[in-house]
């Protein structure tokens, strides 16, 4: 006999509950959900940290920056044969070193770069594509 007294208000409070937790849910699916993109930017994004991290050591160890290139060594670090579609190079001088990764995603011929250097071990956005 109560549920029958207050019906319509139970039901009201039950819709306003519903569509309060559908805006939770599509909240959380909006801040979790990345772009296949996005993926490739944080997996650039690891791999600039890591030549930036190996350069470092290398420089601890030897007091120059390891030289990269596809005679020496680009095949043992694979540079350009990482998955994904950004691609990786490595300028070295005496005392400073530069990583670039780029990838193309609209195929518009302007590249998305993100850079790495000796002085800066996050990558930063050179340009958008």
């Amino acid at each position: 006999m109560f549920f029958w007294k207050y019906r319509d208000q139970l039901h009201q409070a039950g819709v306003v509950i519903g569509l309060v937790v559908l805006m939770y849910v599509l909240l959380i699916y909006q801040f979790t959900y990345r772009t296949p993109e996005d993926a490739e930017r944080e997996r650039a994004r690891i791999m600039l940290q890591r030549i930036a991290a190996l350069q470092h050591a290398y420089r601890a160890e030897y007091g120059t920056y390891l030289p990269i290139d596809e005679k020496t060594n680009g095949r043992i670090l694979q540079l350009n044969n990482a998955p994904g579609r950004f691609r990786y190079r490595v300028t070295v001088s005496e005392d400073d070193f530069m990583a670039y990764a780029e990838a193309d995603f609209d195929r518009d011929g302007k590249a998305e770069v993100w850079v790495v250097d000796a002085r800066e071990s996050e990558p930063v956005l050179k340009h958008g594509d």
